[in-house]
Protein backbone atom coordinates (compact mmCIF):
# COMPACT_ATOMS: atom_id res chain seq x y z
CA UNK A 1 0.00 0.00 0.00
CA UNK A 2 1.32 3.31 -0.73
CA UNK A 3 1.87 6.44 1.66
CA UNK A 4 -0.50 8.19 -0.37
CA UNK A 5 -3.53 5.56 -0.78
CA UNK A 6 -2.66 5.33 3.28
CA UNK A 7 -3.62 8.64 3.66
CA UNK A 8 -6.46 8.52 1.27
CA UNK A 9 -8.17 5.61 3.57
CA UNK A 10 -7.17 7.46 6.82
CA UNK A 11 -9.12 10.63 4.94
CA UNK A 12 -12.02 8.41 4.18
CA UNK A 13 -12.31 7.10 7.29
CA UNK A 14 -12.19 10.04 8.91
CA UNK A 15 -15.08 11.32 7.09
CA UNK A 16 -17.26 7.98 7.28
CA UNK A 17 -16.64 8.30 11.01
CA UNK A 18 -18.12 11.72 10.93
CA UNK A 19 -21.07 10.69 8.96
CA UNK A 20 -21.49 7.68 10.47
CA UNK A 21 -21.65 10.26 14.17
CA UNK A 22 -24.11 12.69 12.76
CA UNK A 23 -26.40 10.26 11.04
CA UNK A 24 -26.38 8.75 14.73
CA UNK A 25 -27.39 11.59 16.21
CA UNK A 26 -30.15 12.49 13.95
CA UNK A 27 -31.36 8.78 14.85
CA UNK A 28 -30.26 6.88 12.54
CA UNK A 29 -27.20 4.63 13.40
CA UNK A 30 -25.19 2.75 10.84
CA UNK A 31 -22.47 0.71 12.66
CA UNK A 32 -18.87 1.07 10.47
CA UNK A 33 -16.18 -0.81 10.03
CA UNK A 34 -13.03 -0.06 11.40
CA UNK A 35 -11.86 -1.28 8.09
CA UNK A 36 -13.24 -2.45 4.66
CA UNK A 37 -13.64 -6.42 5.47
CA UNK A 38 -13.48 -8.58 2.29
CA UNK A 39 -17.23 -10.05 0.74
CA UNK A 40 -17.84 -13.45 0.06
CA UNK A 41 -18.95 -14.06 -4.03
CA UNK A 42 -22.72 -14.10 -4.12
CA UNK A 43 -25.04 -14.52 -7.03
CA UNK A 44 -28.38 -14.12 -6.90
CA UNK A 45 -31.00 -14.51 -9.28
CA UNK A 46 -33.80 -11.86 -11.10
CA UNK A 47 -37.74 -13.10 -12.28
CA UNK A 48 -36.43 -13.66 -15.52
CA UNK A 49 -33.95 -16.24 -13.74
CA UNK A 50 -30.56 -14.18 -15.19
CA UNK A 51 -28.18 -14.42 -12.50
CA UNK A 52 -26.24 -11.49 -11.39
CA UNK A 53 -23.38 -11.53 -9.30
CA UNK A 54 -22.58 -8.78 -6.84
CA UNK A 55 -19.14 -8.01 -8.49
CA UNK A 56 -21.42 -6.23 -11.37
CA UNK A 57 -21.95 -3.28 -9.41
CA UNK A 58 -18.37 -2.88 -8.38
CA UNK A 59 -17.50 0.97 -9.10
CA UNK A 60 -20.61 2.37 -6.84
CA UNK A 61 -21.63 1.96 -3.57
CA UNK A 62 -24.29 -0.60 -2.78
CA UNK A 63 -26.56 -0.73 0.47
CA UNK A 64 -27.52 -4.77 0.14
CA UNK A 65 -30.46 -5.44 2.37
CA UNK A 66 -31.76 -8.93 3.12
CA UNK A 67 -34.77 -9.87 3.54
CA UNK A 68 -38.06 -12.22 3.25
CA UNK A 69 -41.36 -12.37 2.84
CA UNK A 70 -42.69 -13.53 6.09
CA UNK A 71 -40.71 -10.89 7.77
CA UNK A 72 -43.09 -7.89 8.86
CA UNK A 73 -40.27 -5.33 9.38
CA UNK A 74 -38.77 -5.99 5.78
CA UNK A 75 -41.81 -5.58 4.33
CA UNK A 76 -42.54 -2.25 5.84
CA UNK A 77 -38.85 -0.52 4.82
CA UNK A 78 -38.90 -2.05 1.49
CA UNK A 79 -40.80 0.95 -0.18
CA UNK A 80 -38.18 3.24 1.80
CA UNK A 81 -35.33 1.45 0.03
CA UNK A 82 -37.09 1.81 -3.20
CA UNK A 83 -37.49 5.63 -1.91
CA UNK A 84 -33.82 6.32 -1.25
CA UNK A 85 -32.21 4.30 -4.39
CA UNK A 86 -34.45 7.37 -6.17
CA UNK A 87 -33.36 9.91 -4.14
CA UNK A 88 -29.91 9.10 -4.84
CA UNK A 89 -30.24 8.26 -8.15
CA UNK A 90 -27.83 11.17 -9.03
CA UNK A 91 -24.72 9.79 -6.89
CA UNK A 92 -22.62 6.26 -7.18
CA UNK A 93 -25.18 4.59 -5.46
CA UNK A 94 -27.38 1.40 -5.84
CA UNK A 95 -29.65 -0.24 -3.51
CA UNK A 96 -30.07 -4.22 -4.11
CA UNK A 97 -33.25 -5.53 -1.86
CA UNK A 98 -32.05 -9.56 -2.39
CA UNK A 99 -34.92 -11.75 -0.92
CA UNK A 100 -33.98 -15.16 1.29
CA UNK A 101 -37.67 -16.38 -0.21
CA UNK A 102 -35.86 -19.72 -2.15
CA UNK A 103 -38.30 -20.75 -5.07
CA UNK A 104 -41.10 -18.41 -3.95
CA UNK A 105 -40.69 -15.61 -7.09
CA UNK A 106 -44.31 -15.30 -7.14
CA UNK A 107 -44.80 -14.57 -3.24
CA UNK A 108 -41.98 -11.52 -4.21
CA UNK A 109 -43.71 -10.47 -6.77
CA UNK A 110 -47.03 -10.08 -5.16
CA UNK A 111 -45.61 -8.29 -2.18
CA UNK A 112 -43.67 -6.06 -4.77
CA UNK A 113 -47.31 -5.33 -6.28
CA UNK A 114 -49.15 -4.77 -3.34
CA UNK A 115 -46.40 -2.49 -2.05
CA UNK A 116 -46.49 -0.31 -5.52
CA UNK A 117 -42.79 -1.37 -6.04
CA UNK A 118 -41.09 -1.40 -9.16
CA UNK A 119 -40.42 -5.50 -9.90
CA UNK A 120 -37.51 -4.81 -11.90
CA UNK A 121 -36.22 -4.57 -8.88
CA UNK A 122 -36.89 -7.59 -7.64
CA UNK A 123 -33.60 -10.27 -7.10
CA UNK A 124 -33.81 -13.51 -5.13
CA UNK A 125 -31.14 -15.25 -3.18
CA UNK A 126 -31.97 -18.73 -5.53
CA UNK A 127 -29.25 -21.01 -3.91
CA UNK A 128 -29.81 -20.28 0.09
CA UNK A 129 -26.66 -19.07 0.99
CA UNK A 130 -26.73 -15.63 1.06
CA UNK A 131 -27.61 -15.68 4.93
CA UNK A 132 -24.59 -17.87 5.47
CA UNK A 133 -22.00 -16.74 3.13
CA UNK A 134 -22.66 -12.88 4.66
CA UNK A 135 -22.73 -14.16 8.32
CA UNK A 136 -26.28 -12.67 8.45
CA UNK A 137 -27.98 -14.28 11.46
CA UNK A 138 -31.86 -11.92 11.81
CA UNK A 139 -33.91 -10.17 9.24
CA UNK A 140 -33.36 -7.53 7.78
CA UNK A 141 -29.80 -6.99 7.84
CA UNK A 142 -28.52 -4.45 5.41
CA UNK A 143 -24.56 -4.15 4.44
CA UNK A 144 -22.94 -1.32 3.28
CA UNK A 145 -20.34 -1.92 0.44
CA UNK A 146 -17.94 -0.13 -0.97
CA UNK A 147 -16.86 0.89 -4.92
CA UNK A 148 -13.83 -1.91 -4.23
CA UNK A 149 -16.85 -4.19 -3.13
CA UNK A 150 -15.87 -4.18 0.63
CA UNK A 151 -18.03 -4.16 3.60
CA UNK A 152 -17.86 -0.84 5.50
CA UNK A 153 -20.79 -0.95 7.33
CA UNK A 154 -23.93 -3.08 8.62
CA UNK A 155 -26.70 -2.43 10.03
CA UNK A 156 -29.26 -5.19 11.51
CA UNK A 157 -32.98 -4.55 11.97
CA UNK A 158 -35.60 -2.22 9.98
CA UNK A 159 -34.49 1.37 9.29
CA UNK A 160 -36.45 4.34 7.37
CA UNK A 161 -33.96 4.40 4.80
CA UNK A 162 -35.48 7.61 2.89
CA UNK A 163 -35.19 9.78 6.08
CA UNK A 164 -32.99 13.35 5.79
CA UNK A 165 -30.95 11.40 8.56
CA UNK A 166 -30.41 8.55 5.84
CA UNK A 167 -29.93 10.22 2.68
CA UNK A 168 -27.25 12.65 4.41
CA UNK A 169 -25.26 9.95 5.62
CA UNK A 170 -25.45 8.11 2.41
CA UNK A 171 -24.62 11.48 -0.09
CA UNK A 172 -21.41 11.78 2.88
CA UNK A 173 -19.72 8.74 2.46
CA UNK A 174 -20.38 9.04 -1.33
CA UNK A 175 -19.11 12.61 -1.56
CA UNK A 176 -16.32 11.50 0.95
CA UNK A 177 -15.12 9.26 -1.73
CA UNK A 178 -15.59 11.24 -4.62
CA UNK A 179 -12.73 13.35 -3.31
CA UNK A 180 -10.66 10.82 -3.09
CA UNK A 181 -8.28 9.27 -5.39
CA UNK A 182 -7.38 6.33 -3.93
CA UNK A 183 -11.17 4.82 -4.21
CA UNK A 184 -12.33 3.04 -7.62
CA UNK A 185 -14.29 5.72 -9.60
Amino acid sequence: MTAVWRCCAVLLALFITVASGAAQDAGFAFEMRAAPQPMAPLTFVDPAGDRHRLEEYRGQFVLLNVWATWCAPCREELPTLSRLQAALDDVRFQVIALSTDTDRLIAVQRLYRELGLDETGIFIDDTGSAMRSLTVFALPTTILLNPDGQEIGRFVGPAVWDSAAAQSFFRTIVAAAEGNPGVTQ
